[in-house]
């Protein structure tokens, strides 16, 4: 099979959008343009409204197909029902950084085990990690994507400030530092799940500008 151009992959994936009140992003190596021809394609589609079960299975398994239909891996380590949809209320909570409230101040741990990754804390954390790494916006609500992405970008500065052992703003190398990598050395996946370097320094460079009381933002309700 030739694989077909990502921007085709795109958007049909964009056609998949259940809900034209929310939006859907690709993120991951297709974001990056680092992806192989049989690189799995990590998607994310937000709504108004909570998709029921029916729904939700209608929506993984076109996922599904449109992955078989191009020859490209799937990788269910995160389960779909867990990383594939999301409503409007639980990206502002995420946003919000209620994923990380149980380990607030301190380096979150992470467990690459079904378990863990099936959480309502690690959900919010996948979300969270979503809008503040490399995506592409594939369509839906753009006043409401970039209202979320704003607060996900502040809340990136107040999460660094949290993970540093002083009170002060912390300096631009401070914050990325902290959100990088681990005081035990854990990177990655294995951390926060951030990959690309110079876009969480862009990232809370724009969190840093905007923000400047040190606590997390109020949950804003969904539009």
């Amino acid at each position: 099979m030739i694989p077909a151009p990502a921007p085709t992959i795109l958007l049909e994936a964009a056609d998949l959008l259940p809900d034209a009140g929310g939006y859907a992003l690709a993120y991951g190596s297709h974001a990056t343009d680092t992806h192989q021809p049989t690189s799995d394609l990590d998607l994310l589609y937000t709504g108004r409204h909570p998709l029921d079960d029916a729904d939700l299975s209608a929506l993984t398994a076109a996922v599904v197909a449109l992955h078989h239909r191009h020859g490209l891996d799937l990788d269910e380590e995160v389960p779909y029902p867990v990383k594939l949809y999301a409503t409007g209320d639980q990206v502002d909570q995420a946003v919000a950084l209620a994923g990380f409230r149980p380990s607030w101040g301190t380096a979150p741990p992470t467990v690459r085990e079904t378990w863990f990754l099936s959480t309502d804390a690690f959900r919010l954390r996948l979300i969270f990690n979503v809008l503040t790494s490399p995506h592409v916006f594939l369509g839906g609500n753009i006043t409401a994507y970039h209202r979320q992405v704003g607060c996900a970008e502040r809340s990136a500065a107040v999460l660094a400030q949290s993970l540093i052992a002083h009170g002060g703003p912390p300096t631009l190398q401070e914050a990325w530092a902290a959100l990088w990598r681990a005081p035990d050395g854990r990177t990655g996946k294995d951390y926060l799940g951030y990959l690309v370097a110079p876009h969480l320094l862009s990232v809370l460079t724009r969190g840093l500008t905007d923000h400047q009381v040190p606590a997390a933002p109020r949950l804003q309700p969904s539009r």
